[in-house]
């Protein structure tokens, strides 16, 4: 058996000072904190896509109620006249949507339908921010129709 060596002894700043630890978590926090706000930035730019192409579906359910029944349903109706069939709709051939989940929005509120009686409709979801006006991802996403 060899004798085991004793390994040689540090040079006194062979170490990190704390001083140099914090200056390093606090450049990682840096770099966190940028990260973390792109990333939030692209999910509102999501939600947003997903909110457009919800209303573009409801816009075709509704194209498909209106062919099936020669009228758009009624501010009475609402879209639930997309799920359910109301008692004037003698053409209904529905469901006209697999779930009652695209009624809502991305950010869970429902998505909100006028109708003006003289073939003219606006589906409408309010952004982010839950508020009419606003911008970027707290802007109101409209879609409409005109007969």
């Amino acid at each position: 058996m060899t004798p085991r060596r004793k390994p040689a002894p540090l040079p006194p700043d062979a170490g990190m000072t704390i001083l140099e630890l914090l200056i390093v978590l606090v450049i990682l926090s840096l770099i966190g904190t940028v990260v973390g706000v792109q990333i939030a930035g692209q999910l509102d730019r999501a939600k947003v896509d997903v909110a457009k192409l919800q209303l573009r579906q409801l816009q075709n359910a509704l194209t498909l109620f209106e062919l099936d029944n020669r009228r758009y349903p009624n501010a009475d109706e609402g879209l639930d006249a997309l799920l359910t069939a109301p008692q004037e709709a003698t053409g209904w051939r529905g469901p006209y949507l697999k779930n009652a989940g695209l009624l809502a929005d991305p950010w869970g509120r429902q998505v909100s339908y006028a109708h003006d009686g003289a073939g003219h409709y606006l589906l409408a979801s309010v952004g982010a921010d839950g508020k009419a006006g606003g911008g970027g991802a707290a802007a109101d996403i409209e879609l409409g129709e005109t007969q």
